[in-house]
């Protein structure tokens, strides 16, 4: 089975139905869903999904979200060997460079995130929502 990778933006984008992005990213989650792929996302996808909920809807529902999210996707647990990989990556944001080096420690397939420039692309694909539908469909 194909592993994707997740990057929180799309999360957010299903779980708060963002108009521009809903039905990109819910093709993605729905075949995490429906185990056509398994999904995986960094364990830090967790809080910072909460902590951007949070101030959207109420905290138990922040919350409620997040239960959803660990029940549905495979989460790669944060460990040193990711951090100090992360924190060597030069010229990239702590934070996706977390996403990144989570993704690789599963020997993910690709990298499915609105935001394409913030990962590098030499050790595994990186794809828009729109690009995975054609590589996965």
């Amino acid at each position: 089975m194909k592993k994707v990778f997740l990057d929180t933006n799309i999360l957010l984008d299903v779980i708060l139905r963002r108009d521009v992005f809903f039905e990109q990213s819910v093709a993605v989650w729905s075949d995490c869903e429906n185990h056509k792929v398994q999904g995986y996302i960094s364990a830090i996808s967790l809080n910072n999904m909460h902590y951007i909920m949070r101030k959207l809807v109420a905290s138990d529902a922040a919350l409620e979200y997040v239960r959803l999210v660990l029940d549905l996707f495979s989460i790669v647990p944060l460990d040193e060997s990711i951090l100090r990989l992360a924190v060597n990556l030069p010229k990239r944001d702590f934070e996706d460079a977390i996403q990144f080096f989570s993704a690789v420690k599963v020997k993910a397939n690709c990298i499915v995130t609105r935001d394409k420039s913030h990962f590098p692309d030499d050790f595994m694909p990186v794809v828009s929502p729109i690009e995975y539908r054609e590589l996965f469909r």
